[in-house]
């Protein structure tokens, strides 16, 4: 009987790959995650991603650090909080793809996958929960200032 690699080889073997992996870095301070993958019917070729286990991925800094920024208009409480996404389902939003257009936000959904969806769609969905996000408005009397010229006028 000949074999070959198919979607159900390549996945079974990731997933014992994976276990492997992360058990042998147990303790260590980093952890593996597949990153998808090709194969054709004679090789198999798997990404892997590494990150630190008490660390925070890039796209979940990135949302932390940008969403008080007036021009993406995230609320800044969405990162981390559950709510139902359409006919997804239940998901947590946990981070920001800032170099994607239109699918920026990452999440995870209720089978624990992890899924990228639009911003605008995200946000409509977060605040039919939760209400609407009002930003702060920064109240800052301006001072009177001193100007003093040197040289000629």
């Amino acid at each position: 009987m000949e074999t070959g690699f198919n979607k159900k080889v390549c996945r079974e073997l990731g997933e014992k790959v994976e276990a492997a992996l992360n058990e042998a870095l147990k303790g260590s301070g980093f952890e593996m995650r597949r990153g998808g993958g090709k194969f054709t019917e004679v090789s198999y070729t798997m990404k892997m991603v590494f990150s630190l286990t008490d660390g925070e991925t890039q796209a979940h800094k990135d949302y932390r650090e940008f969403a008080a920024l007036e021009y993406t208009g995230f609320p800044p409480d969405m990162l981390d909080a559950t709510f139902k996404y359409g006919s997804v389902g239940e998901i947590t939003v946990i981070g920001w793809l800032p170099n994607r257009r239109k699918n920026d936000i990452l999440f995870v959904n209720s089978k624990g996958e992890e899924r990228i969806g639009p911003s605008e769609d995200v946000i409509f969905w977060y605040t039919s929960k939760f209400g609407k996000y009002i930003k702060p408005k920064m109240n800052i009397q301006p001072e009177e200032m001193e100007v003093t010229f040197t040289g000629k006028q």
